[in-house]
This record gives structure tokens, C-alpha cells and sequence, in this order.
């Protein structure tokens, strides 16, 4: 009974196994299928942008709404295109200063330090974020300074990894979080997302979990905090050595980056190096070569010194496997080339073998021919020779009858009827015959040296040479069968057969050759 329940224990744990891979694998086809279309989700990105442009090159704007669309644009470029964003925050900045206004100033200044800390210009980032007086800042700006900072030394973290600044870093960055989540109301996703990060920072994984789930159920899969929150649920599965989980919600937050067009993204090329320590070495490539695309695309240069740490891994897996499906590849064209080349000689040697089958088929069927002709021939000598002793049997008895027994003696005693008799039988057999074989006088002619073929008298269909070889082309070789069938002695029939054999051009193969008179090809 224990091992009964043993086994069906070990039977669910393994259905609970597959179902959860099946689950990644559901998501990363998805994925693949996302990336795919990434060009629409691109073109609906530049709409947006373009629009904007658009509404920016009206005459009648005044410098505010100039200035709110330049900031517009700058915050669409600011996960898309660093540059540009900074390029369009410049503009609002020169717009602020314009208007004299130092809070426009300063949210500019908030913008342009988070597109510093996107691009990796950590220095400038700092320096421009503490240029900022946070005495001076009004409540409305304290969400976004805060922010900054908490994004800042996040990036700063990240970049120093294990070196011994990196504590100070996170430290930080902490601070600038718990800081963010006292102005920030509870009724915004952010504040949830934050402080889903405080539980995570106090190991109170549960809390966290719980409030990250519930951030993938509320927000739209486009919204940047769909993907953060993934990407952070995704770390707490790593943490408890949950790789399927790990890689399905790093595969959900790279969706929410494609779709959203964000290319200042972390989750594809962290699930990039996860498939490749799994061994799903081309996914892992693709992914890895469009992290470094988007990286490049946003100038984020953090994500792409991060990147070029596992590109160099990730793509000499991917070479050494291609250069082993390159090394099957040639093995199994070898295979299947010496498969088609016995499949050839296969297809040969049947050809061969059905010629000879259909050959000998034509044969049968021409001796099947030559056999119906020759019993019609049969039967109908048959009738005529009974028809013959019919009529000799009538001759004999009216004479008896008659009394003239001396007639009939001198009848029966003549050789004349046995010689009419023969000629007819000749006569008989030279037109079966040579209805069966019509050329064959001119085809034994072509085995004969020039000088030695035979020229027939008129009328003359067959002579007795060539009525020998003619019962020869039969199938009749004994001289004797021959020599009682013409009513030749046998030594006749030998005289004949030697002398035409000496004419002959090949006297070895001659009677050979005979037998190929006639047949069909």
C-alpha cells in the first residue's frame, strides 16, 4: 500500500513538473510570436510621436503648451530613444527658462536626471539631481525627485555589482524609496509596486509576492509597471530556485516591454541567459542579440555593458552548435547520398529485371500466338485429311462394290497419291510458317556469307533447307523428330543441317542465331 501511494505521489509531482514547463513553453511561443511583430508595435509608438510633432508645429501655441508638448515628447522618447528624449527636454528646459519659472525648471531638470541615469551618464545624473533644491521643491515635484534618486543609485548598484560600493548604492536607493512612498498616495499602482520593493528589501517575500500578483492582474499589459512588477516577481522565484516560474515572468515582462516599446529593458536579456544554462541555446542567442539591439536603439549603455558581458558566453554556445548541426548536416547528406545511391542502383537492377520480365511476357505472349495459330493450322488439316479418307473410304468401297478390285489394287499401289499428299503438306506448313514469321527467309539470308544465301524459285515459298531450319525456329532440334516430320532419312537431314552451317557467317552461333529470328524485342 506505501508503495502504491509512493508511486502515485511520484505521478503527480511529475504531472505538476510538466503542466508548469508546458506553462513557460505556452509563454515564451507568445513571446516569440511578440517579437515578431514587433515592427507594429513600433509604427504605433511613432504614431504617437508624430502626432505630437505634429500638434508641436502649430503657429498659434503659446511657450506653456510648447512647452507641455515638448515634455510630452521627451517623457514618449525617455524608454524609446535616450537621446531625443534629452534632445526634447532641452527644449522644454530653454521653454522654462523663458517663462521664469523655477518649478518648470526644476520638473524639466527631474526629467533630464532620469534620462542621464537611462543612458548611463551617472556622473551628470548626480550632479544635475543634487543641483536641485529640495527645500525649494513643491509637493507636486517631491514624487519625481525622489524617484530620481531611487532610480539613480539603482542603476549605480546594478553597475558596481559585487564591487564594495555596491551596499551603499542599494542603501540608497532604499532611502530615496521609503522617502517616495511617504508623498506618493496608496491609491496609485506605484505606490503598490514601491512598496511590494520595501517588502522584498525586508524579506517579507510573501507580502511582496502577493502585492506583485496583484499588480499583473490590475494593469494593462502595455503599463511600465506590468513589466517591473513581473520582472520583480520574477527575481523572488529565482531567489527560491523556482526556474520555470523565474523564466515565465521574465518572459511576461519582456512582452510588456515589445508591446509597450520600451527599449530600456532588463527582462529579455536575463531570460536570455537563463535558457542558455538550460541548453535552449538558439532562443537564448535570439534573445541576446535583440537585448543588444534595444540597448544600442536607447543608448542605454548600462544594459549594454551588462549585455556584453553574456553576448560573448551565449554566442560561442550558439557557433559551437551550429558548427554541430553543420557536422550532422554533412553526415546525414552523406547518409542519404549513399541511400540514393543504392536506391539507384535498386532502381536499375528492377528496371533491368522488369525488361526482362516484360521480354519474357512478349515472349509467351508470341508463343501463346504461335501455339493458338498452329493448333488452328492443326484442326484445320485435321478436318481436310478426314474429309480426304472420307472420300478414299467411299472410292474404296464403291469399287468393291463394284468389283473392280484390280483399280483399287493399282490405286493403293501408286506412289503418286503419297507424293501429291506431301506436296501439300509442304505447301501447307511453308504458308503457316511464314505467316507466323514473314521475314524469315531474308533474316537466315542476313546469317549467310553473301554469296551463300539462298534465291527461291517462283512460286517457291520455302525449300527444304530452309524448311529444316524453319521446324529448328520451332523448338524441334532432334534431326530424327525433323527427319520423320519432312520423310527424310536422318542422315539427310544431318547433310542439310552441316552444309548450311558452313555458309554461315558465325557457323558457332548460327542455330543460336536462328532462334532469335522473328522475336520480339
Amino acid at each position: 500500500m506505501k508503495r502504491f501511494f509512493l508511486v502515485m505521489i511520484l505521478f503527480f509531482s511529475c504531472m505538476l513538473v510538466a503542466l508548469a514547463r508546458g506553462g513557460v513553453d505556452s509563454v515564451l511561443v507568445r513571446l516569440d510570436r511578440v517579437m515578431g511583430q514587433q515592427e507594429i508595435y513600433m509604427e504605433q509608438k511613432e504614431e504617437r510621436i508624430d502626432s505630437l510633432k505634429q500638434l508641436l508645429h502649430h503657429s498659434s501655441l503659446t511657450l506653456r503648451q510648447q512647452f507641455i508638448l515638448n515634455k510630452a515628447l521627451g517623457a514618449e522618447y525617455e524608454l524609446f530613444v535616450s537621446d531625443s528624449a534629452m534632445k526634447y527636454f532641452d527644449n522644454s528646459l530653454l521653454i522654462a527658462d523663458s517663462l521664469r519659472s523655477v518649478p518648470l525648471v526644476d520638473e524639466v531638470r527631474l526629467c533630464q536626471t532620469s534620462v542621464l541615469s537611462i543612458s548611463g551618464m551617472y556622473k551628470e545624473a548626480w550632479e544635475m539631481l543634487h543641483g536641485i533644491d529640495r527645500a525649494t521643491l513643491p509637493d507636486s515635484l517631491l514624487p519625481a525627485f525622489y524617484d530620481c534618486g531611487r532610480q539613480l543609485y539603482s542603476f549605480l548598484a546594478n553597475y558596481s555589482h559585487n564591487s564594495s560600493y555596491a551596499a551603499n548604492y542599494i542603501r540608497l536607493q532604499n532611502a530615496y524609496r521609503d522617502s517616495l512612498l511617504t508623498v506618493l498616495s496608496p491609491a496609485l499602482p506605484e505606490y503598490r509596486l514601491y512598496e511590494a520593493e520595501r517588502f522584498i528589501a525586508n524579506q517579507q517575500f510573501t507580502h511582496a509576492k502577493n502585492m506583485l500578483v496583484g499588480l499583473l492582474h490590475d494593469q494593462p499589459e502595455t503599463s511600465n509597471i506590468y513589466a517591473r512588477a513581473a520582472f520583480s516577481l520574477a527575481h523572488l522565484y529565482k531567489d527560491e530556485k523556482q526556474t520555470d516560474a523565474y523564466e515565465k515572468y521574465l518572459a511576461l515582462s519582456a512582452i510588456s516591454d515589445i508591446k509597450a516599446s520600451v527599449k530600456e529593458n532588463a527582462a529579455l536579456s536575463n531570460l536570455a541567459f537563463v535558457l542558455y544554462e538550460r541548453g535552449d541555446v538558439s532562443r537564448a542567442y535570439r534573445y541576446i542579440k535583440r537585448s543588444l539591439e534595444d540597448a544600442i536603439f536607447c543608448n542605454a549603455r548600462l544594459r549594454t555593458v551588462e549585455i556584453s558581458r553574456v553576448l560573448p558566453v551565449i554566442e560561442a554556445a550558439y557557433k559551437q552548435q551550429i558548427e554541430r548541426q553543420r557536422h550532422q548536416l554533412v553526415f546525414f547528406l552523406i547518409v542519404v547520398s549513399i541511400l540514393s545511391a543504392f536506391l539507384i542502383v535498386s532502381v536499375i537492377l528492377i528496371y533491368k529485371q522488369m525488361k526482362k520480365l516484360s521480354a519474357t511476357q512478349r515472349n509467351l505472349k508470341q508463343a501463346n500466338h504461335i501455339k493458338e495459330e498452329y493448333i488452328g493450322h492443326f484442326l484445320n488439316l485435321c478436318s481436310i485429311y478426314i474429309e480426304k479418307l472420307d472420300r478414299f473410304r467411299s472410292t474404296v468401297n464403291r469399287k468393291i462394290t463394284a468389283g473392280q478390285a484390280e483399280e483399287l489394287l493399282k490405286l493403293t499401289k501408286s506412289s503418286q497419291f503419297a507424293g501429291v499428299e506431301q506436296k501439300e503438306f509442304y505447301a501447307n506448313f511453308d504458308n503457316a510458317f511464314l505467316h507466323l514469321y514473314p521475314n524469315f527467309v531474308a533474316e537466315f539470308n542476313e546469317l549467310l556469307q553473301p554469296e551463300e544465301r539462298f534465291v527461291l524459285k517462283t512460286g517457291e515459298l520455302l525449300n527444304t533447307e530452309l524448311r529444316i531450319f524453319a521446324i529448328i525456329r520451332l523448338g524441334i532440334d532432334d534431326s530424327s523428330k525433323i527427319a520423320n516430320f519432312l520423310h527424310y532419312s536422318i542422315n539427310t537431314i544431318y547433310t542439310y543441317r552441316n552444309k548450311v552451317k558452313n555458309k554461315a557467317i558465325n557457323r558457332d552461333k548460327f542455330e543460336e542465331e536462328i532462334l532469335k529470328i522473328g522475336a520480339v524485342e
